[in-house]
Parts: C-alpha cells; sequence; structure tokens
C-alpha cells in the first residue's frame, strides 16, 4: 500500500469514527436548521408568559410561588409571584449601577452582585468588577455593601447563611490569574453586613494545567458540598468538593465543555450547559443535559435548541417541588447569560426525564 494513500484511509477512517462517536453522544449536526426553537417546541416544553421583558438569571424562593429576575445582564432586579402574575421592582428605589446576580437568603433578605460604578460606554462591563450587597426585603433601605468582590455567581446556602463565591485576579489577568473559591456566613450585623468565618475551599492549585472557577450550589438535601464548575479544565467539567474533608469530585469527566448550574432538590442530578468545545468560554450551540451526581459521568441531553442556527438553551433552575425547569433561550453570540425569554420543562411530562429523579421528595414521600 502506499504510504501516503494509507495515511489518507487512516485519516478518513479517524474522522468518520470521530464524527460517529459525536453523533452518537448527542453533538450538533453539521447543518443548522432555520428559525427559532421557540417556533417548534415539544409538548413538554412551554414559554414562560409571566415575564414580558428580562427574565434572565432567575432564581427560585423556596416556597416555589416566587422567583428572582433580572432585566438585563447589568440591570435592575425584580420579583415575579406566581399566584398573582406580578413582578414587582425590588431595586428601582435606589440609585445603583446595576446588578448582575440575584439570590434569596435563609432569613428572605437577598444577595446582590453588581458593581459600584460602571463606564457609560460600556454599560455590561461592570459584572466583571461587581461586589456583593445586601437588600432587606422589608423596608425601602437601599442595597447594603459588602466588603467583598464578587467575581460572576455565587452559591448559596438554602438552610443557612452560608455562600460560597471566587476570589480571582480575572480579568486583569488570565492565564497567571488566582481562582480560589471561598465560603463564608452572611452576617447581617444591624445595617453593616459582613461575610464571617471565612475559609478557602479549593483553588487553582488543587488542578493540574488551566483551571479557572465558579461555584455554583451547595448539594441538597444536606448541602455538605459545593459543585462548581471548572473552566477549561478537561474541556470544562462539573465538579464538588466536600465542605469537611475537602475532596474533590468529577462529575461529569468529559472532554467537552460542561457547566453545572441547577441542581434537583434531591442532590441526585444537576443540570449542565453542554457545548462540543474545549474552549475556555461557550461561544457556539449550548443545550441542557442531566448529570447524574454519582461519579459515573453519565448524562441525558434534555434540548435540543442548539439545533437551530443562532440559538441555545442556558440557566436552567429547577423548581423546588422538582416539577419543572425554568431556563432561557440563548442567543448564540450574545452576551454570557443573555436571554430571550424563559421557558418551563415539565418534568414530570417528559419522556427524557429520569426515572429515579426527585422520585422521593425531601419530605421523603415517593413520587415516581
Amino acid at each position: 500500500m502506499n504510504g501516503t494513500l494509507g495515511a489518507t484511509k487512516v485519516g478518513r477512517a479517524m474522522a468518520v469514527g470521530l464524527a460517529a462517536s459525536l453523533l452518537a453522544c448527542g453533538a450538533p449536526p453539521a447543518e443548522f436548521r432555520d428559525g427559532s426553537p421557540a417556533d417548534a417546541l415539544p409538548a413538554h416544553i412551554t414559554r414562560f408568559e409571566g415575564i414580558e421583558t428580562g427574565g434572565l438569571r432567575p432564581a427560585w424562593h423556596p416556597s416555589g410561588r416566587r422567583l428572582l429576575h433580572l432585566d438585563a445582564l447589568v440591570g435592575d432586579v425584580y420579583e415575579y409571584d406566581l399566584d398573582t402574575g406580578i413582578s414587582r421592582p425590588l431595586t428601582r428605589h435606589f440609585e445603583h449601577s446595576g446588578f448582575t446576580r440575584a439570590h434569596y437568603l435563609a432569613n428572605g433578605d437577598v444577595l446582590l452582585c453588581g458593581p459600584s460604578e460602571v463606564r457609560p460606554d460600556d454599560p455590561d462591563g461592570g459584572r466583571w468588577n461587581a461586589r456583593f450587597w445586601l437588600l432587606e426585603v422589608e423596608g425601602d433601605r437601599p442595597a447594603l455593601p459588602i466588603d467583598e468582590r464578587c467575581f460572576e455567581g455565587p452559591a448559596v446556602a438554602r438552610s443557612s447563611m452560608r455562600i460560597a463565591w471566587v476570589r480571582t485576579d480575572v480579568p486583569q489577568k488570565m492565564l497567571t490569574a488566582r481562582s480560589e473559591i471561598w465560603t463564608g456566613i452572611v452576617d447581617p450585623n444591624d445595617g453593616a453586613p459582613r461575610i464571617v468565618d471565612a475559609r478557602r475551599l479549593v483553588g487553582r492549585s488543587d488542578f493540574y494545567g488551566l483551571a479557572m472557577l465558579e461555584p455554583q450550589d451547595f448539594r441538597p438535601p444536606d448541602e455538605q458540598e459545593l459543585l462548581f464548575t471548572a473552566y477549561a479544565w478537561r474541556g470544562g467539567e462539573a465538579m464538588g468538593v466536600d465542605l469537611e474533608s475537602g475532596a474533590i469530585r468529577n462529575y461529569t469527566r468529559s472532554p467537552w465543555y460542561e457547566e453545572i448550574e441547577g441542581v434537583t432538590p434531591d442532590g441526585r442530578y444537576a443540570f449542565v450547559e453542554r457545548e462540543f468545545t474545549r474552549r475556555l468560554s461557550p461561544r457556539g450551540p449550548i443545550d441542557l443535559w442531566l448529570a447524574r451526581l454519582d461519579g459515573s459521568g453519565e448524562l441525558v441531553r434534555m434540548t435540543w435548541f442548539s439545533e437551530y442556527r443562532g440559538f441555545g438553551a442556558n440557566n436552567p433552575v429547577v423548581s423546588p417541588d422538582c416539577r419543572s425547569v425554568l431556563f432561557g433561550l440563548r442567543e448564540t453570540g450574545g452576551g454570557h447569560g443573555n436571554s430571550r425569554g424563559l421557558y418551563v420543562y415539565d418534568l414530570e411530562t417528559s419522556s427524557l426525564t429520569p426515572s429515579d429523579l426527585c422520585a422521593v421528595s425531601v419530605d421523603g414521600t415517593n413520587r415516581r
């Protein structure tokens, strides 16, 4: 056999094998569909009609009857009431430079992330230089600053005032940046809020090669493990770290980009945003998958929005009763976390939902 011809055949065989393996694991097709996934929704996905504008970064109240959301990537915070269908502003009664995240704390107050100031020519740039704020839901005081930087999203416990956040040099540095996840307790401190009992959980030095870390959630029901994403490490992995022992676990174990998002109330699964790329930050087609949190690396694809040119799905948050998921319609090429509307994924009617997903509710009763 001619050496060049043989190498060509081997190369083609390898390419065919790689393509077949990508298709088998749910990779996007070679050609995209035209139009929008919103025009061809499956029966178990519907448009969330309650919020006309915004709907970015939704976060559930523990009751499952209210949720927080933003009206822009750096914007005002609103609270939507499912019973009344009314979305009321929480941050428009005082001057500020916008907020990037909002989460309910265990005492009912709201933890915010937002910049102290923004450049008029770059209103979204403040998201990279934000700090924590405490907003008291009762009363009309403005949000109170906390002396700690907030880079991207924090993790917020349900049963205590514990949070986790990143200390980092990004975006001032990148390849040599510090990236450490810390945890501590939010102390309202009679109007002078602070974070106490702060300690380092995990850092870039715990990984070989490049790894940028971001906390996502405390794993229920006991919240003794922090779920986080290690960006760029092995493509991007969904991880966990034990709060007591410091043991680190990789839950996705794939070469592709996976960013952990909403965890189920029973702690058995977590939704991840997945893209078949190894870039530090996703730029192309993202869809939602369910990762089984048992170390098996098992992933189940739940959406196919990225089959449509220019679209994807993002920011999934599981309802406290585990019956549905809120998520955003992502526009490829837009700002990270963008949304062109919220959608509801019915976990009870979808044939893709694993049979043991929240089979036992948090109160111990059988559900499936």
